[in-house]
């Protein structure tokens, strides 16, 4: 039996792997084809607009984390996974028709609203899959297939970019992700108990599973709950800061081309460091995380983000040094890499850990509100992105703000594993 559970445990796990390696495998086509969509004269967009609509995308995210929530508690994990995957690669390969501002705009409003499906859908899936010991490990992986994609979509359509014209990005995308979902669909199941095995087990005395403190509250009582929490204010102001610091990588192919006056097609390639940077903290973060205690959390997830501060310092110093294209563009390789090995593992797991935890049946409300306020501030930043680069010196203001947004997410990223260190233990955790 036990055999039986890890292949089912197993194969879930590669379903929602490789599922979520297509929801970012649409994403990233928009950053990858940015530098040959602002440059193509028959669209007319500038950075300004191209910012927007990443910000038109982003709101669809918003929106999509605050309503997907309840729906992927309703109707389960599965269901609602599918759906958005498809959903999500229709509307990438509708971007290969071309269009204009307002098109493509809704378009990235429409997928991103489908995608932010994603991951409230696997909050589910693990719940009801795996026990509470295995959920950072479990989060860990999954979240290497966010990073995994970006660094092999940035790199394939890159390529692509290279030979073909952007639209074609656009529909080779759409295309690999509803294949994907087609098959994961044969595969995916609900919950253990469709392929005749038992919930997996909460730890508590006794080996029983342990009762969850919303287990019998509605949604409105779980929402008190959450709002009457600091440690949920505390994750939803980190997860802001963090989300804004991922969201970089939409404007790194245009700061590449333009700073380092490199092709769309290298500065597609060159931008997959960082994505690769995040991949590298990723494949052992979550057995860390699992292993590490509470209190040392505080000083893993705090102290990584006072490195991506020197990061970003070191982007801002370096634009404002004389350096030779080749030299200057190496170092930002670097730098971007370490990055994304610094920033990543604060961005997926506290918030995808606690989550759960805390949220019991209603994770997946939790994970889309949290989602959301950190979706929010990045659309902020992207609608307030595009028009900033568009004026002289915009690279370094830009640089400038992230390294602010940096310091506050390592404060407040801190103080929620403390809040969450004392928390746990007063549950005798």
């Amino acid at each position: 039996m036990e055999k039986r559970r890890l292949r089912w445990e197993l194969i879930v796990l590669a379903c929602m792997y490789v599922g979520y390696m297509g929801f970012i495998l649409c994403r990233t086509a928009i950053y990858t084809a940015s530098p040959a969509m602002v440059g193509d004269p028959a669209l007319g967009l500038t950075k300004t607009m191209f910012g927007k609509i990443l910000g038109w995308g982003t709101a669809g995210m918003v929106t999509g984390k605050l309503l997907n929530g309840v729906v992927a508690d309703r109707f389960g994990g599965r269901a609602v996974f599918l759906l958005a995957l498809l959903i999500t690669a229709v509307g990438a390969g509708a971007f290969g028709l071309g269009g204009g501002f307002a098109f493509f705009a809704f378009l990235n409003f429409t997928m991103l609203l489908a995608a932010a499906a994603g991951w409230p859908a696997m909050a589910q899936l693990i719940s009801a899959w795996y026990e509470p010991a295995k959920y950072g490990r479990i989060w860990g992986i999954i979240s290497t297939s966010s990073r995994l994609s970006s660094v092999l979509s940035t790199l394939f359509l890159g390529a692509l970019l290279a030979i073909l014209a952007w639209q074609r990005l656009f529909l080779a995308a759409g295309a690999l992700t509803g294949a994907a979902a087609l098959i994961i669909g044969v595969f995916l199941k609900g919950s253990p108990s469709a392929v005749g095995l038992s919930a997996p087990q909460a730890q508590s005395p006794g080996g029983a599973a342990a009762p969850h403190p919303l287990d019998e509250v509605g949604l409105a009582g779980a929402l008190k709950s959450f709002a009457a929490s600091g440690r949920f204010w505390l994750i939803c102001v980190s997860l802001m800061c963090t989300t804004v610091l991922m969201e970089l990588i939409g404007f790194l192919p245009l700061y590449m081309k333009e700073v380092f006056s490199v092709s769309p097609a290298q500065a597609a390639t060159a931008s997959a460091v960082f994505p690769a940077g995040c991949f590298a903290a990723l494949i052992a973060g979550g057995f860390i995380y699992d292993k590490i205690s509470r209190k040392g959390r505080i000083f893993l997830l705090g102290g990584m983000l006072a490195l991506s501060c020197l990061c970003l310092a070191g982007l801002l110093a370096l634009m404002r040094l004389p350096h030779a294209g080749a030299g200057g563009l190496a170092t930002a390789v670097l730098i971007l890499f370490l990055y994304g090995l610094t920033v990543a593992p604060a961005y997926y797991l506290p918030m995808s850990v606690f989550s759960i935890e805390f949220g019991g049946k209603r994770c997946g409300v939790l994970i889309g509100i949290i989602d959301a306020a950190g979706y929010g501030a990045s659309m902020l930043y992207q609608f307030r992105g595009g028009a900033m680069v568009d004026q002289p010196g915009g690279w370094e203001k830009m640089l400038a703000l992230l390294l602010v947004v940096a310091a506050l997410a390592a404060a407040t990223t801190a103080s929620f594993a403390y809040q969450d260190s004392v928390a746990q233990k007063q549950l005798g955790l």
